[in-house]
Formats: C-alpha cells, structure tokens, sequence
C-alpha cells in the first residue's frame, strides 16, 4: 500500500508538470481554427471600434463534423519584428481593451454547421487618453476529456506510465479601440528577394516596413513585375490582412514568390505596393517601393 501510494504521488507530481510545460496553446494567423473532427470559423478576423461606434459581434461556425466545445477570453500581445506574437508580461503597461470591452457568450457548443454569434460592448472610461488600444480575443477548443485515470495506469504498470498530452489549439483576432487624434504614415525599403532552400524551396519577396504616428496601419500587399522586354506587368507575389500595430515602428514581411508559369525574374522591375484594403492603386495607395532585377 505505501509504494502504491508513494507512486500515486510521484505519479501526480510528474503528470501536473508535464501538463505545465508540455500543454500547448498555438495561435494561429488564419480565421480557421482546426481541432480533429471539429473546425471553428471565425468571421470578422478583426474588429476596429472608430470613434462613435459601440458595439460589434463575432460570429463562430462549426465546420467540422463532430460538436466542439470553444471558451474565449482575452489577451494580450505584442507583435515581434518578424510579424509573429509574443505573451506581453504581466506588469507591462500598455494600451488595452481587454478592460472596456465587454462580450458574451464566453463558452459556447457547437454542433456541426451551428454557428453562434459573440456580441461585444465597448464601454469608454472617462480619462480616456488619445491613442489605439487592442487586446486579442482568443477562441480556444475545450479537448473531451480523458477516459484513462492516473491510478488505472499505476496498477497496470507501476514502474512508469506514459502521459498523453492533449494541445489546446486557438485562434485570436485583433480587437482594436481607437479614440482621438490618430495618424500614421508608413514606408517600405530593402526590397529583396529570398532564395529558397530546402526548409522552404519556395522564393519569397522581402520588404522592411516603417510604420510612424499612434495608429496602426492595415492592408494588402502586391508585387508586379514589369519585364524589360515590354510585355505585361505580371502580379507574382500577394498577401490580404498585413497588420503592423501601432505599438510597432518597423517589421520584416515576406510572401512567396507565386509567378504564372514561364515567368522570367532575370530582368526587370518589380514594383511592391501596400493597398487598403479592397482598394486599387488609384483609391487606396499607402506606400510602395521598387526593385531592379
């Protein structure tokens, strides 16, 4: 009985460890939020509160063909050089809006094709300085839980056990709050091209971004190539949703290289422009820059 008892023990130390350090959280950078048989679609992929608006909605589809089990909360994060997120620090000071928006429901169930409608409240507070705030509306799967129990595997096996870990995966969309005088102003350069390798055989195009103002900058990216022999400019590269917040002045963007077949790249001129979105070069230019081949 006392072995049995210290390897309970021992068991549930090391399974409330690896539970710690190996149960992953993975945001990912698309409105699809895949977990086995239950898919979540999330729609819009951001929100921006303006100035006079007050409330907004969300809304969650099951696209899958099992029922998921979602919660939602809100965090914060920051955006690193490279356009990926990082946890912001638990006593960093920042622009929020995980305090003034308020939102229901916060766990939902899904059946397959159901879908349900999150509705978001902003209210301002009164000292409300000028700037853009944001926090991250997360949308997390709820995995069913275990059959198996910590003792059923000691009697089986009290020598050891093995731990399986179940992910928790989960999408965030941007939830933005802009109040006052806002601008910005961005610029592109180091236009370039990155060979593929290996890793990724795939060239890209590479552009260095500088974003200036307190307000965040949104929009398309298209790269199009003018060969020197005269013929039709081409569009070879093109990215939708390109965000660069306004706690950001400068971030690295690349997209691959997508040419039609039988496209040169030896001569000419490709010129990079960032559009808002939806928009044309004439309606919506925001910045551009060139590279000479």
């Amino acid at each position: 009985m006392k072995d049995h008892s210290l390897s309970l023990y021992k068991l549930n130390r090391y399974y409330s460890l690896a539970l710690r350090q190996l149960l992953m959280l993975v945001l990912l950078a698309s409105p699809v939020l895949a977990n086995a048989a239950a898919t979540l679609l999330v729609t819009p992929t951001r929100i921006v509160f303006e100035e006079r608006m007050r409330t907004a909605q969300v809304t969650l589809m099951n696209n899958g063909t099992e029922q998921g089990d979602f919660r939602i909360s809100f965090i914060n994060q920051n955006m690193t050089d490279s356009g990926q997120f990082e946890a912001v620090k638990a006593d960093e000071k920042g622009l929020y809006t995980d305090s003034m928006v308020r939102y229901s429901p916060r766990q939902v169930s899904l059946a397959p094709g159901q879908s349900q409608v999150i509705r978001l409240m902003l209210r301002k507070p009164r000292d409300m300085v000028d700037g853009e705030y944001r926090s991250h509306l997360l949308f997390q799967s709820i995995p069913k839980a275990s059959k198996s129990s910590i003792e059923s595997a000691v009697d089986k096996k009290p020598e050891g056990i093995t731990v399986e870990i179940t992910p928790i995966v989960g999408i965030s969309i941007p939830v933005i709050v802009r109040h006052g005088k806002l601008h910005s102003e961005l610029k592109l350069d180091n236009a370039r091209i990155i060979p593929g390798d290996e890793a990724n055989p795939v060239s890209s195009i590479a552009v260095d971004m500088h974003r200036s103002g307190n307000q965040s900058i949104y929009g398309d990216f298209r790269a199009i190539l003018t060969p020197n022999d005269g013929s039709e400019p081409v569009i070879i590269a093109l990215a939708n949703g390109i965000a660069i917040y306004a706690t950001k002045a400068f971030r690295q963007f690349s997209v691959p290289i997508r040419a039609p077949e039988g496209t040169s790249l030896e001569d000419g001129k490709i010129r990079i422009i960032f559009l808002e979105p939806g928009k044309d070069e004439k309606t919506g230019l925001i910045a551009e820059t060139n590279l000479s081949l």
